[in-house]
């Protein structure tokens, strides 16, 4: 026996022991480290973990672990330590550093047998809201992702949009990422986690009735034009399915993979899938690949078409006011493309500036003519930083507005004079949001949200455009000093004055109830 283990030693071999270790090793990743970094260890919302990828040291990565990132969602220490004890951090750096990325799967099957039925007869639930609220339109949905990214400070917060109180909460365990509702029966809505789970809310009741695995980590979710199916794409692995928005019973499962622009055979990410009010279609954009994918729900083998050519590192997305062009940028080629869904084919490539992040996009009027407003994430220094508007029915640019640094998520709203774009990164200009008037396109006012090494993200307007809604917080876990800077603030969307604040944990997207009768934002209906 000590023989065998002198060869192992001497060859690099890992013992029985070793090998223990690192299963340990594996299940401590997937609890605390895969909904940020990938289930696969090879990158998410967070950069890859794994042997091939991480240029730092094992001492460095466990030091990494330990001290976290102060202007990232990483959490600092000495939080982590009430969660892992050094011997478990050390462990885990020698898993990032001496292990390759995995190879993960995520079936039909694996899907069906993650199903959760967690109210047996929905016929039981409420006939109506259980908390005061004029319209359910009013309802503004918070995705609190809690420092750690799991446990019970992860979950989605309802606040009436027109008092501004909290009305209820929803646990969802991982840190919910986004939230789309039903465009017919306004008591249902579904999350996604950054896991892959989606949760099915009824908004009667603040309560999940069902949740399923769609994939191992992903963003994308949509919910068809008729509400009967929901599509969820996932980065790992790099699948999208198609469920029964009822029941969320798997239908059918597409992999994503396709020749990119550079001629290459790549598995693809999915970007961004939505629906439209256009067709009975469910439209994919294939990240790596650089294509658009159009699926046709009408027909039993829901039959796909496939764009190519459309740029490199495909991302956000968002739908003309009729629904039959959808914007989708393109992170590496500078440009947003224009797909037209009735002719199935690319329209433009409208010139972007520096790496195009739409978000959800805005369109809104000005001087009679529609105008669409596309942000830009720019990571990269960018020289300069801008805002790209143009015309919704020539898409050619109409002004390059110029902001303070790279930009995620614009909000508008018919009834109110700005469009409000968030100012994002690590710059020294991240915890500010600029408003920019609709009639003159410059930019007249700013507002700093957070404090240094704060950020505020995801602005959104109420249903009514009285109010704006931000969220703001700081990176890292700032909490072990005793300063609690993670704050959902609501403005008066007129006079600019902060009117609420509200302390959460790492608060993120932010959604109106009034998108489940909107195509996009900026031109929304009037509250019912």
């Amino acid at each position: 026996m000590v023989t065998i283990l002198w060869l192992t030693t001497l060859l690099g071999i890992p013992s029985a022991s070793w090998a223990e270790d690192f299963s340990k090793a594996e299940r401590l990743y997937a609890d605390h480290c895969a909904v940020c970094h990938g289930a696969d260890r090879g990158g998410y919302i967070g950069p890859a973990l794994n042997s091939d990828q991480t240029k730092l040291t094992q001492e460095q990565v466990s030091t990494k672990i330990k001290i976290g990132g102060a202007t990232t969602l990483m959490p600092q220490h000495p939080t982590w330590p009430r969660r892992l004890s050094v011997k478990e951090m050390d462990l885990l750096a020698s898993l990032i550093t001496k292990r390759p990325k995995q190879s993960l799967t995520w079936g039909l099957n694996d899907i069906r047998k993650s199903l959760e039925v967690l109210v047996a007869d929905e016929s039981t639930l409420p006939g109506k809201p259980t908390y005061a609220i004029e319209n359910l339109d009013d309802l503004m949905v918070i995705m609190a992702r809690g420092h750690f990214a799991a446990g019970d400070k992860a979950k989605v917060v309802f606040f009436d949009g027109r008092t501004n109180k909290k009305v209820g909460e929803v646990p969802t365990g991982f840190a919910p990422h986004l939230m789309d509702f039903h465009p017919r029966q306004e008591r249902w809505a579904y999350v996604r986690d950054d896991i892959g789970y989606i949760h099915k809310i009824d908004l009667y009741s603040l309560k999940a009735v069902r949740k399923v695995r769609a994939g191992l980590n992903g963003t994308s979710l949509a919910v068809s034009r008729d509400g009967r199916y929901l599509a969820a794409g996932s980065f790992v692995p790099n699948t999208a399915v198609i469920l029964d928005a009822a029941t969320l019973e798997p239908l059918r499962l597409i992999e994503l993979r396709g020749i990119d622009p550079d001629g290459k055979m790549v598995e693809s990410d999915s970007g961004m899938i939505t629906s439209t009010p256009f067709a009975d279609y469910f439209v994919v954009a294939l990240e790596q690949a650089g294509q658009v994918w159009i699926i046709d729900l009408n027909k039993p083998d829901m039959p796909i078409t496939k764009i190519t050519g459309v740029g490199r590192h495909l991302h956000d997305a968002f739908l003309s006011p009729d629904g039959r062009y959808v914007v989708v940028s393109s992170y590496d080629d500078n440009i947003n493309a224009v797909i037209d869904l009735a002719k199935k084919r690319i329209a433009k490539k409208i010139p972007a500036g520096c790496k195009p992040h739409l978000g959800s996009g805005a369109v809104v009027r000005s001087h009679g003519r529609l105008l669409g407003i596309g942000t830009n994430i720019g990571s990269r220094p960018c020289e300069p930083y801008e805002v790209t508007v143009f015309d919704m029915e020539t898409f050619e640019v109409v002004k390059r507005i110029p902001v303070l640094g790279p930009t995620e998520s614009p909000a508008a709203h018919p009834k109110a004079p700005y469009i409000v774009v968030d100012i994002v990164g690590t710059g020294p200009d991240a915890n500010k949001i600029q408003f920019i008037d609709k009639n003159t396109l410059t930019v007249v006012e700013t507002l700093t949200v957070a404090g240094t090494l704060g950020h505020s993200h995801f602005p959104e307007y109420t249903a009514r455009g009285d109010y704006l809604y931000v969220s703001a917080g700081y990176g890292g876990d700032r909490t072990a000093g005793g300063f609690d800077g993670d704050r959902l603030v609501i403005y008066d969307a007129r006079t600019l004055k902060k009117v609420k604040t509200v302390s959460m944990e790492v608060p993120a997207g932010v959604f109106s109830h009034l998108r489940a009768r909107t195509v996009v934002v900026g031109l929304e209906s009037t509250v019912r």
